[in-house]
């Protein structure tokens, strides 16, 4: 990164040292809580991803178990094997030693295709469920079931597979479970016989682990939009968050090749999650192809290592036309990235990052340059500016989630948070980085505008960060603005 000048190139925009100390009685303030013991915000959890995680492994699913260890299992490229793997790190995953459960047997029910397999811990035990089929027909998907009670289930002795019944005899696929206010449910991907579809997405209560109460099975999603019927009418793989007091059910459409993307479903908490009524869909996918990431879709959500930040775990390919054809094609990819949440309390999903590390910072759609922490000053109440996007510390931002549908946004240089100066209402108000102190100049909305960009809201100002007078040179001011469609408003992480 170049120097920056000290002084603003802008006029009218010079720094004000009024603005830089005006809080400083709330920072002593907030060193003597430290010094005192009392409780402050954590620190930052930067998290950097470097996808790929884990190469040819498609289906991912990854939970977080109590004793600090992530587990995955995934449909590997023959679909003749369940497999298991753990590391105390996301990205650890990658090269972790993995553990063979179960491999097709030559004949019988389950000789064919493996597919999709789901890892869960209820009730003292550890189960998998999986799809499975006989080699004579190899789309004659049924699910099934295996458990174990060891602590680890790397370890000790996994059951023979079972039978997992649903409400009707079809092609079955993709079973998850999850649970909400002390009852568990289970999701799965079923042929209706009463449609030309190829699957649905359904939903029923759970009676034990191993058997649900068919009597409160519900359709919750159909490929209805043409974005859902592309090359195949599919409503699969069903993954499951709750968050701001709604359940939020991600699902995958359409073929398996570049045109595999990511639609949603969503009910209140209180809500009947058996009664059809109960959800709502979105009208446009939440996550399709883009940044050289083709067909991204069924996985999984977990946290990141500090227990809090939400993780998108999917798959994808580096090439838009799968060879031979796209269930064959061994390099559907294990990604990770930060899942975000807007401020209406939708997830919001943005596109994949592409390979590598991606700088966290965030990117101008009018300017193409990166918010800045001008010159690396670290001077409280110093402001940001806009410069060339190059990655290095003082264009890191961390994006925490407060719970409450905003982010604290907190620069790596610095250790300080973006700020609205002096929480002000005026127009084209400051934004600098001061230390976090929690009010509401550093309360930040995410507002999803579509293909990944968002705009970045105040709470204090009830405004949008701007890019002032839509200037593209290095150093350009950066203020508040009344919210609007301009792309000077508009923003993407990398």
């Amino acid at each position: 990164m170049g120097v920056h000048p000290h002084q603003d190139p802008l006029s009218g925009t010079e720094r004000r040292p009024a603005g830089r100390f005006r809080k400083l009685g709330a920072a002593v303030a907030a060193v003597a809580a430290l010094v005192a013991g009392t409780a402050a915000q954590a620190s930052a959890q930067y998290v950097e991803i470097n996808n790929v995680v884990v190469e040819q492994r498609a289906d991912p699913a990854v939970i977080r178990h109590s004793d600090g260890y992530y587990y995955m299992t995934a449909s590997v490229p023959d679909y003749k094997r369940l497999e298991l793997r753990r590391s105390t790190t996301l990205q650890g995953l990658g090269s972790a030693a993995t553990s063979t459960v179960f491999t097709a047997p030559s004949t019988g029910p389950l000789s064919g295709w493996i597919w999709a397999p789901d890892v869960r811990f209820h009730d003292g035990a550890w189960y998998l469920y999986f799809s499975a089929s006989p080699s004579n027909a190899t789309f004659d998907q049924r699910l099934y079931y295996m458990k174990n009670t060891s602590a680890n289930p790397m370890t000790g002795t996994w059951s023979a597979p079972q039978r997992m019944y649903t409400h009707v005899e079809s092609f079955q696929l993709d079973p998850a479970t999850f649970e909400l206010g002390g009852r568990r449910y289970f999701t799965w991907a079923q042929k209706d016989p009463n449609s030309g579809d190829n699957s649905h997405v359904f939903i029923a209560r759970m009676t034990s682990p191993t058997t649900i109460d068919r009597n409160t099975v519900a359709t919750i999603a159909r490929p209805t939009y043409a974005w859902e019927r592309e090359g195949y009418p599919v409503a699969e793989g069903p993954q499951t968050i709750i968050r701001n007091g709604r359940v939020f059910i991600a699902y995958s459409v359409a073929a398996t090749d570049s045109r595999y993307k990511l639609g949603l479903v969503s009910a209140s908490t209180s809500a009947d999650l058996t009664n059809p009524a109960s959800w709502t869909k979105s009208a446009t996918p939440v996550f399709s192809t883009a940044n050289g990431v083709y067909g991204p879709g069924h996985g999984s959500f977990t946290v990141a290592e500090d227990g809090k930040t939400d993780i998108l775990v999917y798959h994808g390919r580096d090439y838009a036309d799968p060879y031979p054809d796209a269930l064959r094609d061994p390099n559907r990819h294990t990604r990770m990235q930060q899942l975000f949440w807007s401020d209406n309390g939708y997830p919001f999903f943005g596109q994949p990052m592409p390979n590598g590390r991606t700088p966290l910072g965030i990117k101008g759609a009018h300017s193409g340059k990166c918010v800045d922490n001008w010159a690396f000053d670290k001077t409280p109440g110093a402001l940001v500016r806009l410069y060339d996007c190059n990655g290095n510390t003082a264009q890191q931002f961390e994006f925490n989630y407060l719970g409450n549908r905003y982010y604290e946004i907190r620069n790596r240089n610095t250790g300080t948070c973006l700020d609205n100066a002096n929480g002000s209402t005026a127009l084209n108000a400051n934004v600098g980085l001061y230390p976090c102190n929690g009010t509401t100049a550093q309360q930040w909305g995410i507002r999803d505008r579509g293909n990944g960009w968002f705009q970045l809201y105040n709470v204090a100002g009830r405004t949008c960060l701007d890019n002032y007078e839509w200037n593209t040179a290095n150093g350009a001011r950066i203020s508040l603005y009344t919210c609007n469609t301009g792309a000077a408003q508009m923003w993407r992480r990398g």
